[in-house]
This record gives C-alpha cells, sequence and structure tokens, in this order.
C-alpha cells in the first residue's frame, strides 16, 4: 500500500523521495513528518516528551506502534543519551544519575521523560560542549552502576538491543573519528568500564550523523515500523 507523506526537513524529504512506498506531497512540520495511510493521517514528531510512544526504536516495544497516530523519535543529543543509557535503565543498572556531555543542546528535562518508562527517575545531567564535528553529533555519558557478578552481563545488556538492528552498531577497534558516521544512517557506540566492588563506572561514547540516526534517518525509519514498511526502505 502507497503513502502519502510531507515534511519541512529536506533531509527528510530527500530520503521520502527514493521510497518506493512513498508519495511526496504537500507541506509538512518544520521537523519530523506527517504521512497518511488512505484516511488514517500519522505523524512522526521530534523531541516532544507529552507524546505515549516515544523513544529510540531499538528500545522501544515497537508493536503498539503499527496501531498509533503518533509518536515521537528524541532529539539529537537525547538520541545519543538514549543509545548509552537506554540499555542500563531497561536492565535496572544505573545507580547514580548519569552524566551526558554532547555536542548539541539537549534538554535534561526530554532524557527523564524518556527514561522514565525505562523504570529510571533520578534524572540525569547535561552539559553541552560544541565542538568542530561538523556533520556528526557526538556524546560522551558517564555513569555508575551496579557492578554485575559477571561483567559480560553488561555487554549482553546492550548485545540484546543492538547486535540485530540497522542502525546502532559497536565498535571498539576502531579510531575514534567522526568519519566514521559523516553521511551514513547509524550510529556507533564504544563502552570503557572501570570495574569496583558494589559499584563500576561505566563510560559510553556515541556518535552519528545529525541527518542519520540523529535526524532523518531515524525519522524514516519510525515511519516505515509504524507504516509495516521494511525498516531500511528508503534509507542508504
Amino acid at each position: 500500500m502507497r503513502i502519502t507523506a510531507a515534511s519541512g526537513d529536506p533531509a527528510v524529504v530527500r530520503l521520502l523521495a527514493n521510497h518506493p512506498f512513498v508519495d511526496v506531497s504537500g507541506e509538512g512540520p518544520p521537523e519530523g513528518m506527517v504521512f497518511a495511510q488512505g484516511p488514517w493521517g500519522r505523524q512522526v514528531f521530534v523531541g516532544r516528551s507529552d507524546v505515549e510512544q516515544r523513544g529510540i526504536l531499538e528500545i522501544m516495544d515497537n508493536n503498539p506502534l503499527v496501531c498509533a497516530d503518533a509518536m515521537s523519535v528524541p532529539s539529537a543529543g537525547a538520541t545519543l543519551a538514549m543509545i548509552a543509557l537506554g540499555p542500563l535503565a531497561a536492565g535496572g543498572l544505573i545507580a547514580e544519575s548519569p552524566t551526558i556531555v554532547t555536542t548539541e543542546p539537549t534538554e535534561e528535562a526530554e532524557i527523564d521523560a524518556l527514561m522514565e518508562p525505562l523504570g529510571w527517575l533520578e534524572g540525569s545531567y547535561v552539559h553541552v560542549e560544541s565542538q568542530p564535528t561538523g556533520s556528526v553529533a557526538a556524546a560522551t555519558v558517564m555513569v555508575a552502576i551496579h557492578t554485575p557478578d559477571d561483567l559480560d552481563d553488561i555487554d549482553e545488556l546492550y548485545e540484546e538491543r543492538y547486535v540485530r538492528t540497522f542502525y546502532v552498531r559497536r565498535d571498539e577497534t576502531s579510531e575514534w573519528d567522526v568519519g566514521l558516521v559523516a553521511g551514513k544512517p547509524y550510529a556507533l557506540y564504544r563502552l570503557r568500564i572501570a570495574p569496583d566492588e558494589g559499584t563500576s563506572l561505566l563510560t559510553i561514547r556515541v556518535i552519528a550523523d545529525r541527518e542519520g540516526k540523529c535526524g532523518a534517518a531515524q525519522v524514516v525509519h519510525a515511519m516505515n515500523v509504524m507504516a509495516g514498511f521494511e525498516e531500511s526502505l528508503g534509507i542508504p
């Protein structure tokens, strides 16, 4: 079934124009997109905390999205934070409020609203440090976690969420550089742990293109899930 979609974001429009089941028509919102399946009007928002279905798709239960009128993907900085923290929050490992250092303007309230459904209610701290990273958004997240009996359990938490996904990948071996994701639709993350008894310090680095996982690619990915399409359609 073909759908009609519109967006005021040129990057989203470019991806929609490459989608085999989308006709681009009409005026859309400056961020995100609207689309119609027959008479059913639907929307993908960006950075909205008042939308019930919200988050990154790799952490959410995607089944309700098929019937939802709307969902909201996070803003760029919150996307990076959720890639880093989502598996830990869902696994109940976070011990203290995390600190997020990011290149992107990010509201603590947005991250807190995304973490709440995952069971973390104690907030977070955000520090914005603008850097010349070109098209790439970056974040370093530092969080005290409850030390598991087996440190491999941390890797398993992330693998459970990301190993079968298209758009979040782990990279522990490359020289860490924005060129790894510039112009790409996926994010990369890297884990470093300083183990200790009781609590350990976990540092997570995340990078993604602002038009990739931090932007247009994530919006179109959300539309694909909502509309029942293959997740990668229209996304190079």
